[in-house]
């Protein structure tokens, strides 16, 4: 995956952030992302790190000076430093969309732009909780790892097929149809003879050990589908027994809520306002809270651009079932492949 593309960052209320990848296991996440970002990981230059990005707030006018310079490198180190501070900087950096410096306006909105598209995660919080759970652990080895709180899979590694899963996720399918990784993209595989759905699963027990996810938590990705057979199939993240889906390539996107179980309709299909164009990765954000009734409320973000779509429903306990999973999931037997890129999911 490019160093280009947005990896996002988990907000800083995060604090408890587990090593639960191995050697033998996974690719460590941590590790992947501070060379994607060209950050090396010796110990002397991630204490430098974190504290470039921790200085006080008062140094943010000299990067926002070098905005301004003549030297289109500082210009560009400026703006990459100021967006490593993440959405904290959000109210510092407001005012300054009315510099008097043309250079210094167009950079900003687009830093403001980067940090407002609809993404609750970031890179830079991201990178400093990843940098700190390393320290943690070369300052203290051997020490009891905290309860896990935080997910993250890049798809970085390539895989010529997933039938046997990828990583930390199980792939499951009622037709026997597989799919693959490659350059950061996981693909499930669409044009087939026969129906049913595809899904990568996150499992509680595998990530928590527990039965079911906790009653809160969030989920992000991004997610799309090739230009095949449009209309014909869907692509969306689904919790326990409901999914939330839509159609890239249709007018509108048909979104709705419905029953992994049946494919039965939760809520009615819904016009987006957009049409979530084949072949481009969205970002789709989702809230789940369980009600004390045991209902569970699914909050859904989806943006492209300037244009973003939310859809909230309150759905019954015994439909949802249990929150057991988590999977990106595809259904339809004509049509494209479903892609997704980076898979977070955090509490919060």
């Amino acid at each position: 995956m490019s160093a280009s593309r947005m990896k996002w960052l988990v907000p800083a209320a995060l604090s408890l952030l587990s090593a639960v990848l191995t050697a033998e296991e996974t690719v460590d996440w941590r590790l992947e992302l501070l060379k994607e970002n060209g950050l090396p990981a010796e110990t002397e230059a991630l204490r430098k790190f974190l504290d470039g990005v921790n200085r006080p707030e008062t140094n943010l006018d000299q990067l926002v000076r070098q905005l301004g310079s003549n030297e289109y490198k500082q210009r560009e180190q400026a703006q990459q430093a100021i967006l490593l501070r993440g959405r904290k900087a959000l109210p510092q950096l407001r005012p300054l969309l009315a510099s008097d410096d043309p250079e210094v306006r167009l950079r900003i909105a687009a830093i403001i732009d980067s940090l407002e598209a609809g993404q609750h995660w970031d890179k830079s919080d991201l990178l400093r909780l990843a940098v700190g759970s390393l320290l943690r652990e070369r300052g203290n080895p051997g020490a009891p790892a905290p309860e896990v709180h935080l997910f993250a899979e890049f798809f970085s590694k390539d895989s010529p097929s997933l039938a046997k899963g990828y990583q930390r996720l199980k792939f499951e399918t009622g037709v026997g149809v597989g799919g693959s990784v490659r350059e950061g993209i996981a693909r499930l595989k669409g044009m087939r003879a026969d129906d049913g759905d595809q899904r990568l699963l996150l499992l509680a027990k595998d990530l928590t050990g527990k039965a079911e996810f906790p009653d809160s938590f969030r989920i992000q990705t991004r997610i799309g589908g090739g230009g095949e057979g449009v209309g014909a199939y869907h692509v969306g993240i689904s919790i326990g027994n409901v999914r939330a889906l839509f159609h890239p390539g249709y007018s509108g996107g048909a979104f709705r809520f419905e029953q992994v179980s049946n494919n039965v309709p939760v809520v009615p299909t819904t016009d987006m306002g957009f049409d979530p164009p084949a072949g481009e990765l969205l970002p789709m954000r989702i809230d789940v809270k369980r009600q004390a009734n045991r209902d569970v409320e699914i909050s859904v973000m989806i943006t492209r651009g300037k244009d973003t779509f939310r859809k909230t429903h309150t759905v019954k306990a015994a439909v949802i079932g249990k929150l057991d999973r988590i999977g990106l999931d595809r259904s339809g037997r004509s049509g494209g492949d479903a892609l997704f890129d980076d898979f977070v999911v955090g509490v919060e």
